[in-house]
């Protein structure tokens, strides 16, 4: 049954990859590519061995397969109802010239929280990269900070590749650099497609000039993990740091451990609602609602270093079961349908409208997928206020000469 499951897996998933590279819709690119080698791979390894795989999964498998098809086959139904339907565009936006004192303010302040964190710069890497829980109010309006960064880079992006400004080389290198030692890789990729993007829907620069930027993000990406474990205790060489990488490709263990959170806690029906709280500091409100991540961590590993990603589709199984799952899922997909709809007309997009297009597109298409909403919502509410603060804003209307 669950190579059955596999198999079907594998048909809808490249169906959906051969249509997405046909239409240059990245996010079912992303979407598909996630059901092929997170959900249809790692059930083929489960059904032929059960070597190397814990004990939850073993005893989960069945109910995590469920859940792959289920999740898969939903993410597309939603994808494949909104994939027709028209993007909506903003009323206002103000930008008519690119914000560039905004964006050096952003900068500036993020470069001063940077320098304030205990330890400065490199205590500010040390805690990200051992990924240890943060409650410092400091820590959590640097991230944020960063956040608005890239978001203000993404716009200044947009007026480079419509030729009205150069491109921030300089501010790339610096969002980078800082959810590099944040210890993100996830912060890192989703950075980095945002900023392509832009110039990809603006035809200033082809994939394959993209190829060697990708493969060196990829080797920080292993040299991130591998300097993490070191400073965990857990020295590996760079052949097991590339196999714990594809390892993590897999989905299926965040199910499994979904699954038994279910098992021994129950369904949680007010889950999305405590993650709304997310965005409130610890340090502000040391009484919210503990993540669904760091309760899985605390399930299973008994420590506090970080969490255990639920994944979306575990995520809606501990809101609502196998309807949560289907229901989540139709609505995701019809998300990632819209946001690749405003994507295919970028160029007519006013300049905060694409800079929110290719923000929100990597982040649901990859963080959210992969995380779930309890991980994701700090970004996601981040990415959600400054666009609309500034899609609210009338622009200002060109004075008229009285007539005489």
């Amino acid at each position: 049954m669950m190579l059955l499951y596999a198999l079907l897996l594998i048909g809808f998933g490249a169906a959906a990859l051969l249509a997405g590279l046909a239409t240059r819709r990245p996010a079912l690119i992303l979407l598909s590519g996630t059901i092929l080698a997170s959900h249809a791979w790692p059930l083929i390894e489960l059904s032929r061995s059960r070597a190397g795989i814990s004990a939850t999964l073993q005893a989960q498998d069945m109910t995590v397969a469920t859940i792959a098809l289920i999740a898969s086959l939903a993410w597309l139904s939603g994808y494949n109802l909104f994939a027709r339907s028209r993007p909506m565009e903003a009323a206002y936006d103000a930008l008519l010239a690119p914000p560039v004192g905004l964006h050096h303010m952003v900068l500036a302040i993020l470069g001063i929280l940077l320098l304030s964190a205990p330890g400065g710069i490199f205590g500010f890497a040390h805690t990200g990269f051992l990924r240890l829980p943060v409650d410092s109010f400091l820590f959590s309006l640097t991230y944020a900070t960063a956040c608005l960064a890239a978001l203000t880079t993404t716009v200044l992006c947009v007026f480079a590749a419509t030729g009205r400004a150069k491109p921030p080389l300089v501010s790339i290198g610096f969002v980078l650099l800082v959810f590099w030692l944040l210890g993100g890789r996830t912060q890192l990729a989703i950075s980095a497609m945002s900023f392509a993007l832009v110039f990809l829907a603006h035809r200033r620069v082809r994939i394959m000039a993209l190829a060697l930027p990708g493969l060196m993000l990829m080797a920080l990406a292993t040299l991130t993990l591998s300097f993490r474990l070191a400073l965990q205790g857990e020295t590996i060489g760079l052949i097991d740091t590339l196999r714990l990488m594809a390892a993590q490709v897999s989905l299926l263990e965040g199910y499994a451990l979904c699954a038994r959170f279910v098992e021994e806690f129950g369904t949680r029906t007010a889950l999305y609602a405590d993650t709304l709280l997310q965005i409130v500091p610890r340090a502000v409100f040391p009484e919210k609602p503990l993540q669904l991540s760091r309760a899985l961590r605390l399930m299973e590993a008994r420590d506090t270093l970080g969490g255990l990603t639920p994944g979306l589709a575990g995520e809606a199984f501990v809101v609502g079961g196998m309807i949560g799952v289907a229901a989540i899922g139709l609505a995701f997909g019809g998300a990632l349908a819209a946001l690749d709809n405003g994507y295919r007309r970028l160029v007519a997009l006013r300049p905060l409208t694409q800079a929110l297009v290719v923000s929100l597109l990597p982040l649901l298409a990859i963080f959210t997928l992969r995380g779930g909403f309890d991980t994701s919502i700090f970004r996601l509410d981040i990415l959600l206020v400054a666009g609309l603060s500034g899609l609210f804003i009338r622009a200002p209307l060109p004075m008229r000469r009285p007539a005489i």
